[in-house]
């Protein structure tokens, strides 16, 4: 059976729709969060937040789902990845957790940045139901 990472990279191939600059990085958003799983710099508090993203992707039904809304659809799994990186960021206070497990050919501390700046623009009023989704509350006690 082919890596997840790989089937979204056939799921993407060729995209040029909304948020295609955004859409391009699914693939490397995933192997991140997998990544970082496996990195024993992960705060243990940051674990199942990790997870939660990488369980987000493959959601059948999400925000936007992929299924109706096709590539575009993973611009929602994105965000979390953006947000889910920018607070591991923040818990170990340093961006090497994000560089070294980034395989992205953009650096990724400006690109989560760019990312969390356009949350309007790319998931509208959708991030309280994004948060619900994943049980975000419940994560982070």
């Amino acid at each position: 059976m082919d890596r997840f990472d790989k089937i979204l990279e056939k799921d993407i191939e060729g995209y040029e729709g909304k948020h295609s600059d955004l859409v391009r990085y699914a693939p490397a958003f995933y192997r991140l969060m997998s990544r970082m799983l496996g990195d024993p710099e992960l705060p243990r508090r940051m674990w199942k937040l990790v997870i939660a993203a990488i369980a987000y992707f493959i959601l059948p039904s999400d925000i936007i789902p992929e299924e109706s809304h096709g590539a575009e659809g993973y611009v929602d799994d994105i965000f979390l990845c953006a947000m889910v990186a920018d607070q591991v960021r923040t818990a170990t206070g340093s961006d090497e957790i994000l560089l070294k497990n980034w395989d992205g050919d953009v650096p990724i501390v400006p690109l989560v940045r760019d990312i969390l700046s356009r949350e309007k623009e790319l998931i509208g009023d959708k991030k309280d139901a994004l948060m619900s989704c994943i049980g975000y509350e419940e994560l982070i006690a």
